[in-house]
């Protein structure tokens, strides 16, 4: 029987502070820290650009990019360029690489239905974080350095939400923001980033008394 890993995976609001927490999980345990560079293996084993594959990332390809393929199928030749992979089959292709990290060694993922893909998994714990839409906003404008128009932020903080939404319930059969999907939800709003950090370091060696 394969030696298990230890796997911690972070579902979030966007600005909420996943992606941060996520490397200071991974940098204080030593673990692996896995959330964009999926898609750089997804790209190399899809041979498609990075660039292509962000425009699904944890989204729902319409029914008419579905249809626009099946027309793509049916041309005798078809650059790359021309090619986009559907959700399911970059899901299929992060799943595999998800797995396959896991098996390699303990690692935190972000997102990309990793609480329901590990649901059964003796040494996985899932953390969803979330925040109120004011202090997402602040964190967005931080992360990208610079200042945005509110209403331009909070609309581009409740297309992503939905997108993810899509995204999980496609491809689970649950509810994105059914809580009771989690072992531990944080409301993010009202600490710090080091309080945040301090919490979820608490509650993982606690969950798992051996990373102490």
């Amino acid at each position: 029987m394969k030696e298990q890993h230890h796997v911690i995976s972070i579902g979030r609001q966007l600005g909420s502070g996943g992606s941060a927490m996520g490397r200071a999980i991974a940098e204080h345990f030593g673990f692996r820290y896995i959330d964009k560079e999926i898609l750089v293996k997804a790209a190399e084993r899809l041979e498609l650009s990075e660039e292509s594959l962000e425009l699904i990332d944890e989204r729902n390809s319409s029914i008419w990019g579905a249809l626009a393929q099946i027309a793509v199928y049916d041309m005798p030749y078809v650059a790359d360029a021309w090619y986009t992979p559907t959700s399911k089959q970059l899901f299929e292709t992060q799943t595999q690489i998800m797995r396959e990290a896991a098996e390699e060694g303990p690692c935190v993922i972000i997102g990309r239905c990793a609480s329901y893909l590990f649901r059964n998994y003796e040494k996985h714990t899932s953390i969803f974080l979330q925040a109120d839409m004011d202090s997402r906003m602040a964190r967005l404008e931080k992360t990208l350095k610079k200042p945005v128009k509110g209403t331009r932020k909070r609309k581009h903080i409740e297309h992503e939400d939905r997108e993810r939404a899509r995204y999980f319930n496609t491809f689970t059969g649950k509810k994105w923001l059914d809580l009771r999907g989690y072992d531990l939800v944080l409301d993010t709003t009202y600490f710090t980033d080091e309080q945040i950090e301090e919490i979820l370091f608490q509650y993982i060696t606690a969950r798992f008394p051996e990373l102490k």
